[in-house]
């Protein structure tokens, strides 16, 4: 299925802009796709939850199991990672896609991410055998320092997700 065009498709220093079919195919000639979902997840006070994994600040996401709708893999991955369940609330889904190796077999990742809101009277639990050494609620004016030694991918989700 082609997605609805333009994309960027980031790698690790900078992104390309796919703008027709052609160019999406040729894409998935060189590229392995997998998909993943996961929350841009709100509290009641409007902070953010964000994770700390492998030296980096990132937001809870994960891989689309077999069988599964990207709205429940996004629900899903945001409890496994964070012990914090959420709500799907709001603005439509979007996607960022990226680029990068796995032994040797370049990936296309196409991550679904939500608005989300946490359900009340919960505590943080970073899944740790994922390598998330902390969870942590940001205030939202703090998120983009906080991306800005992350990936590039998530830096342009966050101004994305504000312009909206």
């Amino acid at each position: 299925m082609i997605p609805q065009l333009p994309i960027r498709v980031f790698s690790s220093t900078d992104f390309q802009e796919v703008k027709t079919a052609d160019a999406y195919m040729a894409l998935l000639q060189y590229f392995t796709y997998i998909q993943a979902a996961g929350g841009i997840v709100n509290d009641e006070a409007g902070n953010i939850l964000m994770i700390y994994r492998r030296g980096c600040w990132d937001l809870p996401k994960g891989k689309v199991e077999t069988g599964e709708s990207v709205e429940f893999a996004a629900l899903r991955e945001v409890e496994e990672e964070t012990g914090i369940k959420a709500e799907i609330i709001g603005k439509k889904p979007f996607s960022v896609w990226h680029t990068y190796d796995t032994y040797g077999t370049p990936m296309l990742k196409e991550t679904v991410w939500f608005d989300m809101k946490a359900l009340p009277g919960q505590q943080t639990v970073p899944q740790t055998e994922e390598d998330i050494a902390q969870v942590q609620w940001v205030p939202r004016n703090q998120v983009s320092e906080l991306l800005r030694e992350s990936f590039p991918s998530l830096q342009y989700l966050w101004g994305d997700f504000q312009s909206i």
